[in-house]
């Protein structure tokens, strides 16, 4: 883990116009993230551009330090780009190593550092930067598993916490009302108004169900075949005609500039009619002040949501969101001490064999010489029974200095491994201390 680094910056430290300048061109080879790596001097790299971060996360073969680290890879996004490529400056960028970078992976891969805490775009995003460098073949090591275990922590975060679960933004809000409710119905939408909020609705429903019918009623009807145009599904009204004798529909949205109720409460109870006994009614009003009648929540099988009141639920999502960031930094925590296990398990592979190794070879040859000596009146098979143990007592003396060589590496450095493999591979070299 103390090899892992990551560089970056992102809307919390440079500004739109320096995350642009340090995102790589469109027209960047993915191929040259190999030689990107291999002038900086990694040996795993994963790029993740977004509209809010840049980061370049890496895994070094020695120990990086953070000057040579900037300008190497300043340099090398240079060369490569022809200059495009710009860094902002050091106090605008984040450097992280070992568990601090861990950690930042994490909490980005998991929502917790995006300006929309719990938004679920930026998990996908990291999960198609990760396939990049594996179809590059710029991972299959430490960072590999690390990133493997970021997006298993993402899963828990966003199954085990009600993080992700509340919308905090209208749209979401309105998107979500849109999507169970045309589910549910095959009736046609009236969408009152032909401006901005009434082309943003008539998104979400084409989002939802691209061939629902759609009425566009407004004062003005060439607005509403603007609206409209290139859209089969979609019709135009004059909104005079439209509320004179309303049509039958399973769902309003009412988005208009008008300051008087559009639709009174029996206007209400007259399109619910036209409706099957069992079918609910949809209204949707985004208008301030409200372009529906209030009382219309009071009419069997209307389900009325105004826009204060939505907003009023996105703010309380937010402030639960919130109040689920400690849970999710204890899982966090969890995560990292998951995966420093499991890396320290893969380092401690190569010191067991060698260790094993070694002690056979030392424990070989004093059997040898010991039944060469002392024990030669021995029988064919009391020797291999000595053998035998001598094997068996290996593989139990292994583990004492494996679980001390554990410990002090998970206190201390993985690094502590390392040296310890090059002091046993010289001591082995040497004779293993057996002296006779």
């Amino acid at each position: 883990m103390d090899r892992i680094g990551v560089v970056g910056t992102s809307y919390r430290k440079a500004h739109v116009d320096e995350l642009a300048a340090a995102a790589l061109p469109a027209d960047f080879e993915h191929e040259q993230l190999v030689e990107l790596a291999r002038l900086a001097g990694f040996s795993e790299l994963v790029y993740l551009g977004t509209c809010n971060r840049v980061e370049f996360y890496f895994r070094g073969e020695t120990r990086i330090h953070t000057n040579p680290l900037l300008f190497h890879l300043r340099r090398s996004l240079a060369d490569l780009t022809d200059g495009t490529t710009q860094l902002p400056e050091d106090d605008r960028l984040y450097v992280y190593f070992g568990p601090a970078a861990v950690r930042h992976l994490f909490r980005v891969t998991s929502a917790l550092d995006s300006m929309m805490v719990g938004e679920a775009q930026i998990a996908g995003q990291a999960k198609e930067a990760h396939e990049r460098a594996h179809n590059i073949d710029l991972l299959g090591g430490i960072l590999d598993q690390t990133f493997h275990e970021a997006f298993h922590l993402a899963k828990r975060i966003r199954t085990e916490t009600e993080l992700t679960r509340r919308p905090v933004s209208l749209v979401t809000l309105v998107e979500r009302r849109l999507h169970d409710h045309l589910e549910n119905t095959s009736a046609p939408v009236l969408i009152l108004g032909a401006g901005e909020m009434a082309a943003q609705a008539l998104r979400l429903i084409r989002n939802v169900d691209p061939e629902r019918h759609v009425l566009v009623a407004n004062r003005t009807p060439e607005r509403a075949r603007d609206l409209v145009a290139g859209d089969p599904n979609a019709e135009a009204l004059f909104m005079e005609a439209t509320l004179a004798t309303p049509p039958a529909v399973g769902l309003v949205v009412a988005a208009t500039s008008s300051d008087r109720i559009m639709l009174r409460r029996d206007q209400v109870e007259s399109l619910r009619s036209q409706l099957d006994d069992e079918e609910k009614m949809l209204l949707i009003d985004l208008a301030m002040p409200p372009n529906l009648d209030p009382d219309s929540r009071a009419v069997p099988g209307v389900d009325l949501h105004g826009i204060e009141e939505m907003r009023q639920e996105a703010e309380r999502n937010r402030d639960l969101r919130m109040a689920e960031m400690d849970r999710c930094e204890k899982l966090v925590d969890h995560q990292i001490e998951t995966l420093r296990r499991h890396l320290l398990d893969r380092a401690l592979s190569p010191a067991a064999q060698s260790m094993r190794r070694g002690f056979g070879k030392v424990a070989d040859r004093a059997v040898r010489h010991s039944l060469g000596r002392e024990l030669a009146h021995l029988d064919e098979e009391d020797q291999a029974a000595v053998e035998q143990m001598a094997s068996d007592l290996v593989k139990r003396l292994v583990q004492v200095p494996l679980r001390g060589l554990k410990g002090a590496a998970w206190h201390h450095s993985s690094a502590v491994i390392d040296g310890f493999i090059k002091g046993l591979e010289g001591d082995l070299e040497n004779g293993g201390g057996d002296r006779s």
